[in-house]
């Protein structure tokens, strides 16, 4: 029996969109965890009206609105980022005139970043359109909402000490 898009609960899937997943990833969490990580993506990349700016973006920048400086190495733990794929966002970042670079005084062979005054500004007005963007989650998930981020945050913990699969 299907459900008229009228009749469904927020967040539903269409029972079209169903059909197109492959069986094999039907339940599989790791896959409905990224289709749901693009989605959100998406909608907060559409929310800025800026094609070029990607959406992991807003938490570097509002990680480095908190601190004063910070190597890409903590920038990668607090944000939960692979080293390898942080560093090209804070090269696009650097390119866009977000951040700086500066030489880390405590360690020669490495850098801190920190936001420039254009950092500062685009992070304030992306925040103004992530909390929006929340609303919009916290109405989706609803009073499941801390369930889900018990059970997301089980699943950073236990995977994030895992360095192996």
């Amino acid at each position: 029996m299907s459900v008229k898009s009228s009749e469904r609960q927020v967040g539903e899937m269409p029972a079209e969109n169903k059909d197109l997943i492959p069986a094999i990833f039907q339940n599989l969490i790791g896959y409905h965890l990224r289709v749901a990580q693009e989605a959100s993506f998406q909608a907060f990349a559409r929310a800025t009206g800026k094609a070029d700016l990607k959406p992991g973006w807003y938490s570097l920048l509002t990680v480095l609105a908190e601190k004063e400086s910070m190597t890409p190495s903590e920038l990668s733990r607090i944000c939960g980022r692979d080293r390898s794929t942080l560093t090209s966002s804070l090269k696009g970042l650097v390119t866009r005139g977000l951040i700086e670079r500066r030489g880390n005084p405590e360690d020669q062979r490495s850098y801190n970043v920190r936001l420039t005054e254009e950092g500062r500004q685009m992070q304030e007005r992306l925040h103004i359109i992530a909390k929006a963007h929340d609303r919009r989650l916290d109405e989706i998930a609803g009073e499941d909402k801390a369930v889900l981020i018990a059970v997301l945050g089980r699943v950073a913990a236990a995977l994030g000490a895992e360095r192996d699969f």
